[in-house]
């Protein structure tokens, strides 16, 4: 009975540490900011939203082994999605940014050209597995902020 007591006590102790460093986390956001409009925000915001619905079918389609669906997912927000960026809000994004952005884009482009060429799904996964790599890094170094 007492050793339950004291693990409960210890367990509610450890989780009020960790809520509290998780807030300390959350609070002390150190990655640039990138100031713009709430149309500029939202059109970055749909442009990420569509590679993660690019990734989740690229992944299924792998599973499936189905190269056209892959191709499908991930053609339309490769080089052509970056060539539909407002010039005006490229200009205005820091040059960091700008370099991680196109890396993206042509991320899906190679997949969705493997898919069509070799068909290889292991090195489909292994360019995903690359291309994450770049979300994950825009994602720890900027943050979009409405002025």
């Amino acid at each position: 009975m007492i050793l339950t007591i004291k693990r409960a006590i210890l367990g509610g102790v450890t989780s009020c540490f960790l809520a509290a460093s998780m807030v300390q986390t959350v609070s002390a956001d150190e990655r640039e900011i990138i100031w713009v409009s709430a149309e500029e925000k939202s059109v970055l915001l749909a442009e990420m939203r569509s590679f993660l619905e690019a990734t989740h079918k690229i992944l299924e389609g792998s599973l499936a082994d189905d190269m056209e669906v892959i191709e499908q997912a991930a053609r339309p927000v490769g080089v052509k999605m970056m060539r539909a960026t407002p010039k005006a809000l490229h200009e205005k994004l820091p040059a960091g940014f700008t370099a991680i952005g196109p890396k993206a884009h042509r991320g899906f482009e190679g997949i969705a050209d493997e898919a069509v060429g070799m068909g290889d799904r292991e090195e489909v996964l292994q360019q995903l597995a690359e291309l994450q790599k770049t979300c994950i890094q825009c994602h720890n170094l900027y943050r979009l902020e409405v002025k």
